[in-house]
C-alpha cells in the first residue's frame, strides 16, 4: 500500500487497513483509531495531513451533487472533511467501522460487510451483528444492535411502501422497516451474514442448530389459542372469538363449583396443582407477548399511513 511519508509520520505505530483514493494523489487512510485525510501538494496549497479520531459523539454525512461532507462531533469540538460524491461509500464503511469499534458497539477487527442509508435510517451489517440507527446522523448513541449469536430466524413482511424485516432473537421478533424496493437486497445480505457467522448453509439448518423447530412453533400457536385470550388486533379484531370466550367462561364456572370428591392426604396433589398453575402462567405470558407483537405491527401500519397522507399519496 502506497503511504506518503507525511502520513507514516502520523501513524504512531498503527497500521493502515484501508486506503481510499480521492483523485490525483489525495487519499483517505483509515487506521483502527483514526481517519487520516491526505492532501497532496498543489498550486495553491502545501502537502498536509488531518487526523480525525474515531471516538466521536456523532457522525453526520451530507451529500451534494459533486462533494460529500463528513462531520465528526466530539465532546468539546468537531471537525469535517470533504470527499468526491462518488467515493462517499468507499470512505464511509471503514470510517464507521472505526467509530462503532471506538464506541464499543462492535469488537476490534469486526468489519462492516454492507451499509445502507435510507433517508433517516442507517443499517450496518457487520461480521457479527446488525446495527440499526434511526435519525438524521449516520451514527450517534441512539441505536439498536441485533447480535447474530442470538438470531434464531429471519423473515420479511411485505408492504406496498415499506417492508418489515423480521429478525428473531431467541425466538422473539424484532422488526426493521426498509423501503420495499431495497428490501430483498438487504434481506439477502443479512441472511448471508447470519449464515456465515453460524457456519450453516440455510435458515432451516440455523433453526436446527439453534433448537428452533416447526413442532415448537406449532406448540406456541396451540398454547395461545388454548389460553382463552382472543387477539387484540388482526383480521378478527371486530369479531371476537366466541369459542374462546365460552371456553374461558366454562373454565371459570367449573372453578366456582364445589367439589364433592372427598379429600385425602396426598403429597403429590399440591405439586400437580403448582405445575398446572405454572403452565397456565407460561401460556398467558406467551399470549401477552404475541398480542404485544400484533399491537406493534398495527402501530407501524398506522405510522406508514400517516406518512403517506403527509406526502399526499
Amino acid at each position: 500500500m502506497d503511504v506518503p511519508s507525511v502520513v507514516r509520520e502520523r501513524l504512531d505505530g498503527e497500521s493502515v487497513h484501508t486506503r481510499v483514493p480521492l483523485g490525483g494523489d489525495d487519499a483517505v487512510f483509515v487506521t483502527p483509531t483514526r481517519t487520516l485525510v491526505y492532501r497532496a501538494e498543489g498550486l495553491l496549497s502545501d502537502e498536509s495531513v488531518a487526523a480525525y479520531p474515531h471516538g466521536v459523539e456523532r457522525l453526520d454525512l451530507s451529500t451534494g451533487r459533486r462533494k460529500a461532507t463528513f462531520e465528526l462531533t466530539y465532546v468539546d469540538t468537531s471537525g469535517q472533511f470533504k470527499v468526491p460524491a462518488d467515493r462517499v461509500d468507499d470512505v464511509l464503511e471503514p470510517v464507521l467501522e472505526g467509530v462503532l469499534a471506538a464506541a464499543g458497539v462492535c469488537e476490534d477487527g469486526e468489519r462492516v460487510r454492507e451499509l445502507y442509508r435510507f433517508s433517516e435510517l442507517t443499517l450496518a451489517i457487520t461480521d457479527g451483528r446488525l446495527v440499526k440507527h434511526i435519525g438524521g446522523p449516520v451514527w450517534d448513541p441512539d441505536h439498536e444492535t441485533f447480535p447474530f449469536a442470538d438470531v434464531t430466524g429471519l423473515d420479511a413482511e411485505e408492504g406496498s411502501v415499506a417492508t418489515q424485516l423480521v429478525v428473531e432473537l431467541d425466538g422473539r421478533p424484532n422488526r426493521v422497516k426498509v423501503p420495499s424496493e431495497k428490501a430483498e437486497l438487504v434481506r439477502r445480505a443479512l441472511e448471508e451474514a447470519v449464515l456465515d457467522y453460524h457456519g450453516v448453509d440455510s435458515l432451516a439448518e440455523l433453526g436446527e442448530k439453534q433448537g428452533v423447530t416447526d413442532d415448537g412453533e406449532e406448540a406456541d400457536t396451540e398454547t395461545f389459542e388454548g389460553s382463552g385470550i382472543a387477539p387484540l388486533v388482526g383480521d378478527d379484531a371486530d369479531d371476537p372469538d366466541d369459542d374462546a370466550v365460552d371456553r374461558l367462561e366454562s373454565t371459570d364456572a367449573q372453578g366456582d363449583q364445589p367439589t364433592t370428591e372427598p379429600s385425602t392426604p396426598d403429597s403429590g396433589a399440591d405439586d400437580d396443582d403448582d405445575d398446572e398453575v405454572l403452565a397456565r402462567l407460561d401460556a398467558l405470558e406467551a399470549a401477552v407477548d404475541r398480542q404485544n407483537d400484533l399491537i406493534q405491527k398495527q402501530q407501524e401500519t398506522i405510522e406508514t399511513l400517516v406518512e403517506e397522507l403527509r406526502r399526499g399519496r
